[in-house]
């Protein structure tokens, strides 16, 4: 009679197994969207079956709904920059807002799967039919809300102006470069997000205006 194994195989705890399938959905949606997407392929590329798969996520729709809330908005925030501890984070005054984008950008850089997968949902999710559709038409309220609960460091003559309540269409322009400068990096010739991203704040953010607010 063979001997039992003495290696026991590893258990995932759910929290694991769910990011595990967050990982797997991010990379395939990026390369074939989700509209393509089938729950079997997600579940073969996990090591699961595809019922072991509804287990965690429910339904197609869960899978995504995990996907946005995991993954999509969770990572790069502001949050994440303060708890970075870069002093342009942690002033007493508050965030400086050129240094946060300088931060995001990089920080997208690093992990060109998540561009990806912005701009692959992003497209697919101009269908009214798409069911992220109403996360994606109503984005630009939802950033501009998060990034309110947030204390930024700005110049006096913007705060005489009337403070944050004025930035939103600086804000917004900042974020549309950003998309813009993303889908130039998956572009031939080669670029450097953060070096093209420093062209875009000399625009956005010149000098002197923001120059002790970097």
């Amino acid at each position: 009679m063979p001997l039992a194994s003495s290696t026991k195989r590893h258990r995932m705890t759910a929290a694991q197994r769910r990011e595990q399938i967050v990982e797997v959905t991010t990379e395939l949606v990026a390369k074939h969207g989700f509209n393509g997407l089938s729950l079997q392929e997600v579940a073969d590329a996990v090591g699961i079956t595809q019922a072991g798969l509804l287990h965690y996520i429910g339904t197609k729709n869960g899978l995504l709904e995990l996907l946005l809330d995991n993954r999509y908005d969770r990572q790069g925030t502001p949050q994440d920059f303060i708890d970075s501890g870069d002093p342009a984070a942690t002033h007493p005054d508050g965030i400086s807002l050129p240094a946060y984008f300088r931060y995001l950008v990089a920080f997208n850089e690093a992990r060109p799967e998540l561009m990806e997968l912005y701009m692959t949902l992003g497209v697919e999710a101009t269908d009214p039919r798409h069911p992220a559709y109403d996360h994606f038409i109503n984005r630009p309220d939802q950033v501009w809300d998060h990034y309110s609960t947030f204390t930024w460091r700005l110049p006096p003559d913007i705060v005489a102006a009337g403070g944050w309540e004025t930035m939103r269409p600086l804000v917004e322009m900042a974020i549309e470069a950003m998309d813009g400068a993303q889908i130039r990096f998956f572009r031939r010739p080669p670029i450097s997000l953060t070096k093209e991203w420093a062209r875009w704040e000399a625009v956005l953010f010149p000098s002197p205006v923001w120059d002790d607010y970097r």
